[in-house]
């Protein structure tokens, strides 16, 4: 019996143990979308919402780190759950070695070349004379820190596979408090200004790289310390579940992780490209305020997306493990309970939003401020998007949990790249502003119908039979 796998039947199932287990995954969603808003509300009050407008234009090179990082992370620990399903303790290991590997060196690669074009770079993603020097701060100090930014991504997924998820919330946990009470002293009481709001970020990602490296690094120091004979030795290291090695590492698997993990790199890299046609397009029809409240609504949206994503990232280990083991039953009675709770908080969701939207934005701007009144007219349009993005990064979820990146990828592509783009060129000609808010809803509805197909189409549907006898994966 697997000891991560939490339903060896059917019958076990029940949404409380669901709850359970996906709390802790959803609570560091929700710890890393606070102090990402933290972070910014400390910026609009001390320091002014062209600072604010300035973090939202470095954004997308934050973006292309962070989906170099889930490129890995998603995917390698997707793949790692389905071997330790299957009972392949080490090739498990190898998919967490090279995850970390590959996400490592591309990292720092990429890193190291915006580093080197960086004012152009941002002046391409919209900076003006009056954004380019904090940008350039921000997205500096960000550059620098890569290696633990990619770490505390990494390590956060594969301890959860690890059987740990309320460790991995330990991780945002701490990274989320060192960084608010940072944000107090360097923004609130030393008035560091833009300075201050990044280096509390980053030293909070580090505290939290740290304490990652340290949960591997003791688990292994203990497998050791038990070992007095060969016979301990295996078991200890089976006990004690993932641990890095660079033996019999190979670019076949490496590939495989990359491509099961496309969709979370797609979705960040659509992020990042899509924050720039946002930003210009509200720049064309309403200045450095229309940047601010198209910010203001990012910040927001992350709280109820953070719902969404959480819970499936929560879910999808024991996806995996029982994928890989071969118990369909499992899978698809843990299904029924997500879509069912998902579209029960889809609509509650929303309801939240459309009524809360005044008080969410007044965290940001000032009331009664241009900025303010558009920031919640918008937000009550662009929140039509909860609806549907549920289900969609649900699905999109649940394919990678099953090893069948492609679809997700195909899912993502769609809903944060090709069709929001698509809307975002064409509705703010006939909608001006509110054209803009309704681009991504109206992506995600189409999205919908691809998500569909996902369920019901033949190319989708479980191969049980392979996955059982360990063919699947390699």
């Amino acid at each position: 019996m697997n000891r991560k796998m939490l339903f060896q039947t059917s019958q076990e199932v029940r949404f409380g143990k669901v709850l359970l287990f996906v709390i802790p995954t959803y609570l560091t969603s929700l710890f890393n979308t606070l102090y990402a808003i933290v972070d910014g509300s400390f910026v609009a009050s001390y320091v002014g919402t062209d600072a604010l407008a300035a973090i939202n234009i470095a954004y997308p090179i934050v973006n292309v780190l962070t989906g170099i990082a889930l490129l890995f992370a998603t995917g390698g620990s997707s793949i790692a759950a389905l071997f330790i399903g299957a009972g392949k303790q080490k090739e498990a290991d190898r998919a967490f070695s090279v995850s970390i590997l590959g996400a490592l060196v591309i990292g720092c690669l990429i890193a190291g070349g915006i580093l080197l074009s960086l004012t152009p770079t941002l002046q391409m993603l919209g900076a003006t004379p009056v954004t380019l020097e904090n940008s350039r701060i921000y997205s500096m100090f960000w550059l620098v820190a890569t290696p633990a930014v990619l770490g505390k991504e990494l390590l956060t997924y594969f301890i959860r596979v690890d059987g740990a998820p309320s460790f991995s919330f330990f991780l945002a946990l701490s990274c989320g408090i060192l960084n608010i009470v940072l944000d107090y002293v360097f923004v609130g009481k030393l008035r560091m200004g833009i300075y201050g709001a990044v280096l509390a970020t980053v030293l909070g990602i580090v505290l939290s790289c740290v304490v990652g490296i340290c949960y591997f690094v003791r688990k292994r120091f203990r497998a050791r310390v038990r070992k007095t004979s060969q016979r301990q030795k295996s078991e200890a290291i089976k006990g004690y579940g993932l641990r890095f090695s660079m033996h019999g590492l190979s670019l076949r698997l490496g590939v495989r992780c990359m491509v099961n993990g496309v969709s979370e790199f797609v979705n960040q890299l659509a992020i990042a490209i899509t924050t720039v046609v946002f930003n210009l397009t509200a720049m064309q029809f309403a200045g450095e305020d229309g940047i601010a409240a198209v910010s203001i609504i990012m910040y927001l949206q992350f709280i109820f997306i953070g719902i969404y994503f959480g819970y499936s990232m929560g879910i999808a280990p024991q996806l995996g493990y029982a994928y890989g083991n071969g118990r369909r039953e499992v899978c698809e009675k843990l299904e029924s309970c997500s879509i069912r709770f998902l579209l029960i908080a889809q609509v509650v969701i929303y309801v939240l939003t459309f009524f809360g939207a005044p008080l969410g934005v007044e965290l940001f701007a000032e009331r009664g401020s241009e900025v303010c009144g558009m920031a919640v007219r918008g937000m009550r349009i662009y929140g039509l998007d909860f609806l549907f993005a549920g289900l969609n990064i649900f699905a999109a979820v649940r394919m990678m949990a099953y090893g069948k990146g492609h679809w997700s990828g195909i899912i993502t592509f769609l809903r944060s790249f090709a069709l929001l783009l698509l809307f975002l060129l064409l509705l703010p000609r006939h909608f001006g502003l509110t054209g803009v808010w309704m681009a991504v809803p109206a992506a995600e509805l189409l999205t919908f119908f691809t998500t569909l197909r996902t369920w019901y189409g033949r190319s989708t549907c479980f191969h049980m039979s392979d996955a059982a006898r360990g063919k699947y994966f390699l």
